[in-house]
């Protein structure tokens, strides 16, 4: 299944392929088959991002300094426990804080039957609070 994500206002609309069981059946469903997804990618990202690839300038000189060259460590947070992110992203929708569309039709309800084929297009629309809004 197709996978599009969007920020009114913002021009880039991110595309990914997911492969999605066939007892994905609700909004519900999907909405944890996604987070998890993400969740697996965040660790993939977070743990490459350890990996020493290119020095900078700024890095040579701080290895000059000190006598250990190396990337600058930053502090990456642990992801949240996986129910943890789930809940958040069905209550993020409940919430109105985003938009599903299964194959162009807006989907109403977390529990709403759902009939997800491998060529569906599932597109999530975050919306952008006005100021003072």
């Amino acid at each position: 299944m197709m996978v599009e994500t969007k920020v009114v206002g913002a021009q880039e609309t991110e595309v990914v392929e997911i492969p999605v069981p066939a007892d994905a059946t609700t909004l519900r469903a999907l909405l944890a088959i996604l987070v998890r997804h993400e969740l697996a990618g965040y660790r993939a990202r977070r743990g490459a991002s350890r990996t020493l690839q290119v020095l900078t300038p700024a890095d040579l000189a701080r290895g000059a300094a000190d006598g250990s060259y190396g990337r600058e460590r930053r502090a990456t947070p642990e992801p949240p426990p996986e129910a943890e992110a789930v809940a958040r992203a069905q209550e993020a929708y409940t919430d109105g804080l985003y938009f599903v569309f299964l194959d162009g039709v807006q989907v109403e309800a977390l529990d709403e039957p759902l009939t997800v084929r491998p060529e569906s297009s599932l597109r999530l629309v975050r919306l952008v609070a006005l100021a003072g809004g």
